[in-house]
């Protein structure tokens, strides 16, 4: 292997976690000796565009059970505990999100992984920035056996500069050791865990080979301190439009959020900060990540040009049909529905050099509705807004998680319940704080399907949705009144014309044959939606009563 010319005493990297390395260490490996490490391991191969593959099987997405923080009742942070901070999961009820696990489990765990990292030969420390201003930014630092992951972790973070290297210090680590799986005995739910150590500034993964854990470990950490801080953190990405003006698009796995993200000029797809009262007015939204994490299914280089280009040598690729020469198909979804990249925003020459921008001047709530009755688009109130916030409906889509196999309602609150472990009023506070500073306008996008459920249903058609984003976000909608409907049951108003949009779709009604049918399902729908926010905590009475309402029939 060709080492960095920044290359370090391994033990002097490692060895605060009491790593004794068998091996060579490599820190911030290029992308060739990367590629040439993990292909003679056998740990991944290179597809024919340039992509370096791997499987992570049985973990095809999340591990949506295992993932924890340390509860130390010991620990606290600005004069509170994590139990009077953490919105815990309660496994009875069937919520597992942000669980707490016990001091002396983690510890048993991390030190099964130090003794798999020292005695797995060759090493890899990638050291970045997740975050761009002052405000928000930590040093990262990975360590891991797998130089697929050291090389996703490099196209995903943020890379050091080189008078940065020699200074450094990491803020956070992730011990990184998808071969060692958990037993019975230690209580996550299954092989797989990865598990925060919020004061400990220390993450640790075994049991899964799926990169998305280690984007979302970082992401999980950020929007813990963050909010504390006064700073606003979405799972969301981010546009502009050759006017200036922004918009985030908020969403979960599944609705498009990346591929929106990349319409205009792309600021961030996935993961965000808003701090909202920044000195600097053209870094008050900006990009927590260096890089794209995309999925595949079904990518046509027509529909999404950004993506498919950006596929080629120096892109990590997870789960993605191909043949014996590495010639992919996208539209085989028979290992996953969930087929991943991971490559550097420099590979969308589209995408903000600074990764920051302005103010938004609206946001689009992204979900995909499996009902057929939500609108392509609709304006929300700022408590309606904040409604759908709080509840994040989507239809959960096949692979994104394991044991999903169809589409399936869904709620998560912020769009990112998972890596969002604070209670609610943090973000909600802070949202409505962006709301009130900026005037924000709030728009509700549905990427999902309209008209009954039936075989050959198809979604809203992306480049549908591209046009829905760039009007929006470039405030070219006609605002007045005589251009919206008001649906009385979802109680949002619903454009009647945008810009390249044929107008016909922009009512959801005339997808369906049955107008019955229509209002059965709406009306189904809104009780679910009214179930959901029942069950959250927190939520101001004015944000539950302008959500969706059943009418009588």
């Amino acid at each position: 292997m060709t080492e960095s010319r920044h290359f370090m005493d391994g033990r002097t990297l490692v060895a605060d976690f009491d790593i004794r390395p068998s091996g060579v260490v490599y820190r911030n490996a290029d992308v060739n000796s990367l590629y040439q490490a993990a292909i003679q391991t056998g740990q991944a191969k290179r597809l024919h565009n340039g992509a370096l593959v791997q499987d992570t099987t049985p973990y095809f997405g999340r591990a949506a059970k295992s993932s924890f923080y340390v509860n130390d009742p010991n620990v606290q942070f600005q004069g509170k505990s994590l139990d009077d901070l953490m919105a815990w999961g309660n496994p009875d009820a069937n919520e597992f999100d942000n669980l707490p696990i016990a001091p002396e489990v983690y510890t048993r765990l991390r030190q099964r992984v130090t003794e798999h990292l020292s005695s797995a030969g060759d090493l890899y420390v990638n050291d970045a920035w997740s975050g761009r201003t002052e405000t928000s930014r930590i040093g990262v630092r990975v360590i891991t056996a797998r130089p697929a992951s050291a090389l996703f972790a490099r196209n995903i973070f943020l890379r050091l500069q080189d008078d940065e290297l020699g200074r450094f210090r990491p803020d956070w680590t992730i011990l990184h050791a998808p071969d060692v799986c958990a037993e019975p005995s230690d209580g996550t739910n299954g092989d797989a865990f990865i598990i925060t150590d919020l004061s400990g500034g220390v993450t640790i993964i075994g049991g899964t080979r799926y990169h998305g854990q280690i984007k979302k470990s970082i992401f999980s950490v950020q929007n813990f301190r963050l909010p504390l801080r006064g700073i606003l953190t979405m799972h969301a990405g981010a546009s502009e439009g050759n006017g200036g003006l922004s918009a985030i698009h908020a969403g979960l796995s599944g609705t498009g959020k990346t591929t929106l993200s990349n319409t205009g000029f792309p600021v961030a797809d996935d993961q965000i900060v808003v701090d909202i009262h920044s000195t600097d007015h053209n870094a008050v939204v900006s990009n927590m990540e260096g890089g794209q994490y995309a999925k595949t299914e079904n990518l046509r280089r027509d529909k999404e040009p950004e993506t498919f280009d950006a596929i080629k040598h120096g892109t990590t690729a997870e789960n993605i049909a191909h043949d014996a020469d590495g010639i992919v198909d996208y539209a085989d979804s028979s290992i996953t529905a969930n087929g991943r990249v991971g490559y550097p925003l420099e590979y969308v020459p589209t995408a903000k050099e600074t990764g920051t921008t302005q103010a938004p001047s609206n946001i689009t709530f992204l979900t995909a509705d499996g009902f057929g009755v939500l609108p392509p688009v609709a304006r929300l109130s700022a408590a309606g807004g904040m409604f759908h916030f709080a509840c994040g409906f989507t239809s959960k889509m096949p692979g994104t998680e394991k044991g999903i196999n169809e589409p399936l309602p869904t709620f998560s609150s912020f769009f990112g319940k998972p890596f969002m472990p604070l209670k609610p009023i943090y973000y909600m506070d802070l949202l409505n704080e962006l709301i009130e500073t900026h005037g924000t306008e709030l728009w509700l996008v549905n990427t999902g399907w309209l008209g009954a459920n039936a075989p050959g249903r198809k979604r809203v058609d992306i480049l549908v949705s591209k046009a829905i984003i760039n009007a929006v976000r470039d405030n070219q909608i006609d605002m007045n009144d005589d251009n919206f409907w008001y649906d009385p049951v979802f109680r949002m108003q619903v454009p009647k014309t945008v810009p390249g949009v044929d107008s016909a779709i922009l009512d959801p009604k005339n997808a369906w044959n049955d107008q019955g049918a229509y209002r059965d399902n709406a009306n189904k729908l809104a009780d679910i939606f009214s179930r959901a926010v029942g069950q959250l905590q927190g939520i101001p009475a004015h944000v539950v009563e302008a959500g969706p309402k059943a009418l009588a029939l």
